[in-house]
């Protein structure tokens, strides 16, 4: 498989590396991560917001994260350099934490058989003596030139509730929130009031739509596990400047010298221009997955 790599200087991100492969264009950095902060199919615009946040000194980009510990939700963030290493299918972004505890992270990108397949592995380490319950979560932040869209769980179950959404702070009525029979869907209209929805995403998978372009996650949703948000495995957000998805993974415990695991497949596609909140539109997606 011929896949390629490339160091560069970014004036946002400082440095990075150029990942080439299968029809795919990515720019990870390195100076902190892992993170993927530009995503290109043939000539396709980069879908990711790229920017830098003052107040919160923060980057953006695709970006993988732990929850350590339900009863006081630590979060591990992404802001250590980054070692890159070309795997025999793909790419290896490493990076090693210490503190509170020593757990080591990484991102593999692999590229598929298929021309339009690529996989994206988060997988922590435990590196300490003692088993560590965690649970790993990405976040893609999207240009706001589109919406953000999850199905709803149509599998009904007789013993407890079958749909469940949880809402951060936010208005059902709120006229940039979607919620049909079928999908859930987030537009932005620049405004700087948050907006945050999750739900039980049983078919595993969540897209952002612009134009006439779609990009797609899939994953895999455990129903009988424990999940940071209960029993919600992808959260939507509209922001002032950019979309955002969120994926969970179940809560492990991970033994000493153990890993686990989030696996993501990304995709891209074409589509016919589909409005936010047309249901009969947004059934024409369950055909690209």
């Amino acid at each position: 498989m011929n896949i390629s790599l490339q160091e560069m200087m970014d004036e946002l991100y400082g440095h990075c590396v150029l990942i080439t492969g299968e029809g795919y264009e990515l720019i990870a950095a390195v100076d902190y991560g892992p993170r993927i902060v530009s995503i290109r199919r043939g000539e396709s615009p980069n879908l990711f917001y790229n920017s830098y946040n003052e107040e919160y000194r923060r980057f953006y980009g695709h970006k993988m994260r732990l929850t350590i510990d339900k009863a006081n939700n630590n979060v591990y963030f992404d802001d250590s350099p980054v070692q890159y290493s070309l795997l025999e299918d793909g790419v290896r972004l490493l990076q090693t934490v210490f503190q509170p505890l020593r757990l080591e992270l990484s991102m593999d990108i692999i590229f598929g058989a298929e021309q339009n397949s690529l996989m994206v592995v988060h997988s922590v380490k435990n590196g300490t003596d003692e088993p560590v319950k965690l649970s790993i979560y990405t976040e893609s932040p999207f240009i706001i030139e589109g919406f953000v869209v999850a199905p709803q769980n149509i599998i009904p179950e007789d013993t407890r509730p079958d749909r469940i959404l949880d809402l951060w702070g936010s208005k059902w009525t709120d006229k940039r929130l979607f919620i049909g029979d079928r999908f859930i869907s987030l537009l932005s209209d620049g405004s700087d009031s948050k907006l945050k929805i999750g739900n039980n995403n049983t078919d595993g998978w969540c897209g952002f739509i612009s134009g006439n372009t779609a990009f797609i996650k899939k994953y895999i949703h455990n129903r009988a596990a424990l999940y940071p948000v209960p029993r919600c495995s992808s959260v939507l957000a509209t922001h002032r400047d950019y979309l955002s998805i969120q994926t969970y993974s179940p809560f492990y415990m991970i033994e000493p010298e153990e890993s686990a695991r989030h696996v993501e497949n990304w995709s891209f596609a074409s589509t016919e221009a589909i409005g936010y909140n047309n249901e009969t539109q947004l059934e024409g997606l369950l055909n690209i997955l």
